[in-house]
């Protein structure tokens, strides 16, 4: 029963592809005839053009325009018609199993989500490891570079220095407000 439905479902399907098609063979046969009809249209204005800039007497100028003016409205509605084709020509009716379906009927946008999200676990898994071992590399890259024993003894005493020069300078600043208080009295 169910290999009948499918087998009917097949034969609808098919049918409807059939008809699809040979609508948009006349929907593309309307197009190029419309096209066919806009260069003729064109054609004409550029023969009554011609015509107008020939005209020697008032009379064939007259003509000539009331002719131009024919030959324009004539290409306009070619080029009306051949919208209206090139409309006709994209429509194009959904048969049978919609595009974003793929055979197992998991949608495509789906799939998309669902490889964005394995590459992005790979790099994490791959990318967590490599990224702690360049961190601890620069890391002891720092600590390699240790002060030498002699440089920080150096920097001890010149630390010391600034600081007996700090008390120092405390020491004559006292001094100097003391002698400022004495003065004033």
């Amino acid at each position: 029963m169910t290999q009948d439905i499918g087998q009917t479902v097949r034969e609808a399907v098919e049918q409807a592809k059939g008809e699809a098609a040979q609508a948009l063979r006349e929907a593309q046969q309307e197009l190029r005839n419309a096209q066919r009809e806009v260069r003729d249209a064109q054609q004409e204005v550029r023969n009554a053009q011609q015509e107008v800039r020939n005209a020697r007497t008032a009379d064939q100028r007259s003509e000539a325009n009331d002719d131009l003016r024919d030959a324009q409205e004539q290409l306009r509605d070619a080029e009306n018609e051949l919208r209206q084709a090139q409309g006709q020509a994209r429509y194009t009716p959904m048969v049978g199993v919609p595009s974003d379906l793929s055979r197992s009927g998991i949608p495509a946008g789906a799939m998309d989500i669902a490889i964005g999200f394995c590459i992005t676990l790979v790099v994490i898994i791959v990318g967590w490891p490599i990224s702690r071992a360049l961190g601890r590399r620069i890391e002891r890259r720092g600590a390699s570079q240790a002060v030498e024993p002699a440089v920080t003894e150096r920097l001890q005493r010149i630390e010391q220095a600034v600081e007996a020069v700090a008390i120092e300078v405390e020491r004559i600043s006292e001094s100097q407000r003391y002698l400022a208080k004495i003065q004033a009295r």
